[in-house]
């Protein structure tokens, strides 16, 4: 029936899409703010960048100190890309594509406020960069799906930098992009910085599909949500595992996804609240990660294991063959249980990004996994599963990335890649 409200030229109804108006109204507000602050100078954004850098560095450890720290830096980011004066849709436009969701530019710049996150990483390059020319009069970084900010790389770069640790001779930098906007950002912010002599290039291109001119020595590479789901991490790794040089290292260099049967209400409501004064916890209780149920491990991406992926070619879709885990004999109330994945990352030399340290290890919760269930209200997607089956995990390395659950006993032949 048609709507007598439209003219009879209409065909269709307009429709809002809430993500890409929120992200708006937050680049909008960003702007206004902009208008009653003082405009960032190459000092204070430098400033703020060093700050960061040795604050993670630093031996003694003060968490407000630090937090505000971080949450200046990124303020004196935002100001840089403001100048970069990015049109709406380049700051805005997220979207599917082949390998997994590609942010939008405003939602990867909070990246640079995960305090845990970037500290880890800034450790590890540090002492790796120190390592590596120990052996090598230059080496070459590349940082595939870098975002706007770059954020895992330009502080250190830039406090190394000051420190008289490097040199545009000893270190040689490739920052990689799919998104326009972040590119735009990205060449504002390093010529704020004064880094622009390190950079053999700022490259608008599919981090899946760039192929470098020469031997990396290192690559970073941190494009994945909690559960390794919905980016194209996996992918990306895989395609820089194979221009890795003979001594290169990627970073992060292990990350762990393992699974385990959790109760709700313990693993997220009571273990954040401390007992005495119903106050916020700020850290996971060890008690109540005791009383998880552990499976064991799902995967492990390192550039080996990278090298040989088990990949499943299903018509245009590919998945990656992972571990089949069996839910121990002694199990009592497995129906009272939620299945979740978390992710552990190791960055270099034992530096450990933990569970709930930040947004990537948080556990990924997956509901449509019923175990000794029947749900009241069923999806197309619920897998029915007892206590007594093996669960084989495949990971989906197209669309939206993820893991997919299957009952090993439905497991079925193919032709491996």
């Amino acid at each position: 029936m048609s709507n007598p409200h439209l003219p009879k030229s209409a065909t269709a109804y307009i429709t809002e899409d809430p993500m890409v108006t929120g992200l708006l109204n937050q680049a909008l507000r960003n702007q206004i703010r902009s208008l009653t602050q003082q405009p960032t100078t190459a000092i204070t954004l430098q400033q703020s960048f060093i700050a960061i850098a040795s604050q993670a560095l630093n031996q003694i450890h003060d968490e407000a100190l630090t937090k505000q720290l971080f949450s200046d830096a990124y303020e004196q980011a935002m100001h840089c890309l403001n100048q970069a004066q990015l049109q709406e849709s380049e700051i805005t436009e997220q979207f599917i594509n082949q390998h997994g969701l590609v942010m939008s530019v405003l939602n990867c710049t909070t990246t640079i406020k995960d305090v845990h996150r970037n500290s880890c990483f800034y450790k590890a390059i540090f002492e790796l960069v120190t390592d590596l020319l120990k052996r090598s009069a230059q080496i070459n970084i590349a940082y595939p799906a870098c975002g706007p900010f770059a954020p895992l790389l330009l502080p250190i770069l830039l406090y190394m930098d000051k420190q008289n640790l490097i040199s545009p001779k000893t270190v040689r930098v490739s920052l990689i992009d799919i998104q326009p906007g972040a590119i735009k950002s990205l060449n504002t912010l390093i010529n704020e910085l004064d880094l622009s002599d390190y950079f053999d290039g700022v490259f608008l291109s599919d981090a899946v599909l760039y192929q470098g001119e020469k031997p990396y020595d290192i690559f970073i590479a941190e494009a994945f949500q909690h559960g390794l789901s919905k980016e194209a991490h996996l992918s990306i790794c895989k395609n820089f595992a194979t221009q890795l040089s003979s001594h290169g290292v990627m970073l992060p260099c292990k990350t762990t996804i393992n699974a385990a049967l959790v109760k709700c209400q313990r693993e997220y409501i009571e273990q954040w609240q401390a007992s005495a004064k119903g106050e916020v916890s700020a850290k996971p209780n060890p008690e109540i990660l005791n009383e998880r149920i552990e499976l064991g491990n799902v995967l492990t991406l390192d550039r080996y294991s990278l090298l040989n992926l088990d990949i499943i070619n299903l018509g245009q879709q590919q998945v990656v063959c992972c571990n089949t885990l069996a839910i121990p004999e002694n199990t009592q109330d497995a129906s009272k249980h939620v299945l979740v994945l978390y992710a552990q990352v190791m960055t270099y030399n034992d530096h450990w990004l933990t569970q709930y340290q930040s947004g990537i290890t948080h556990p990924l919760p997956l509901l449509n996994v019923c175990i000794d269930f029947v749900p009241q209200s069923s999806t197309v997607d619920d897998l029915l599963l007892s206590s007594t089956d093996k669960i084989t995990f495949y990971y989906k390395l197209t669309g939206l990335t993820g893991f997919l659950p299957t009952k090993a006993e439905q497991q079925v032949s193919y032709a491996a890649s």
